[in-house]
């Protein structure tokens, strides 16, 4: 089942702190090794399609970033990064609309 709720606070949640939050809530979750490591083999199989797909024609940037988020559920090191990469992307983005609107 999808956690409807476990999503809005994931959507919701303050840019460079979603993933660590996510993180944390995973730990406080009632779950067993087997889980986590589901999670994270999940994870790694998505995160190897992706790649195979950014060499092929598909969608290898989205299957790649849930991946890295699956893994991210179980494990501080990448939700840290992520929340981190999360920043540089956004300023990134800022930085081209605002480049992109003085030119027009």
């Amino acid at each position: 089942m999808i956690d409807v709720r476990g999503w809005d606070r994931f959507v919701h949640a303050s840019p460079g702190k979603r993933f660590l939050e996510r993180y944390q809530r995973m730990r406080e979750a009632k779950g067993g090794a087997w889980k986590r490591c589901a999670f994270v083999c999940g994870g790694v199989l998505l995160c190897l399609t992706g790649i195979f797909f950014l060499a092929v024609p598909g969608p290898g940037l989205p299957i790649l970033a849930i991946g890295l988020a699956l893994i991210a559920q179980e494990s501080a090191w990448m939700a840290r990064f992520l929340d981190k990469s999360e920043l540089r992307l956004r300023a990134l983005w800022a930085s081209y609309r605002g480049r992109g609107s003085r030119t027009r």
